[in-house]
């Protein structure tokens, strides 16, 4: 199936971050070339957003409050924000996956967007994102995300040299909350949601182990949602 990707990436709300380090990963995504590209900005963000118009790119800037995009509560997870950002932007649904990249990811290369979209050739695939290998320091840090991968040993990413893709059985900040004596891997924070269930996934409630530990896949896991992740192997 053919599919019309948006790549959002969004700056952090009244805080533009790193405004040389977003411009770079828009640069990057937009040489993926296979989506249209947006930056998610709100009204304090000027300096990325005249630097992304300037080269041509395109900038959504939120007209919506904040208190409407987190009605009850503030996910940390970012997909609100994102779901809102969309359904302002594509009103007719030409997109149909919504690839959410975080505005601060180093060294984001084109190819590692590409790959998330053969996890999605999959109709049973809800979600796809990716991972990385994990060191002592990260497997000792809560500060990164880990995940435990039943890998499809018959799924190659071709854009990627020896790359695995697999599904997502848990997350963890902890590697003593996965399975003991399984391959642990990093997650990295990037999502393509088929854009129905970018739709489904903010309409469930943030389940209470999301909201303590900021664990973004969590709410798609816990409801029965399908998450695939791609290994990006020289992800630094």
């Amino acid at each position: 199936m053919e599919r019309n990707p948006l790549i959002v990436i969004g700056v952090p709300t009244h805080d533009e971050g790193d405004a040389d380090t977003l411009f770079e990963n828009w640069q990057r995504a937009t040489q993926a070339d296979f989506g249209c590209v947006i930056i998610d900005a709100d009204e304090d963000s000027a300096t990325i957003t005249e630097k992304v118009m300037k080269a041509g790119g395109q900038v959504h800037v939120n007209q919506q409050p904040e208190e409407y995009l987190f009605p009850n509560y503030k996910s940390e997870s970012g997909a609100e924000r994102v779901a809102a950002c969309v359904n302002q932007f594509d009103r007719l649904y030409n997109h149909d996956v919504i690839v959410n990249v975080h505005a601060k990811l180093p060294e984001l290369s084109a190819d590692l967007l590409r790959a998330l979209m053969y996890p999605l050739a999959n109709m049973d695939v809800d979600v796809a994102t990716l991972v990385a290998p994990l060191n002592k320091h990260q497997a000792n840090s809560a500060e990164f995300l880990k995940a435990e991968i039943e890998w499809n040993e018959n799924l190659r990413i071709h854009v990627l040299e020896n790359s695995r893709a697999g599904r997502v059985i848990n997350i963890a900040r902890n590697v003593s909350d996965l399975t003991p004596g399984v391959e642990i891997v990093r997650h990295v924070p990037i999502y393509a949601y088929k854009r129905a269930s970018l739709d489904r996934f903010v309409r469930f409630e943030p389940t209470i182990r999301e909201m303590e530990e900021r664990l973004e896949p969590e709410r798609a896991l816990s409801n029965g949602m399908r998450v695939e992740a791609v290994m990006a192997d020289d992800f630094t």
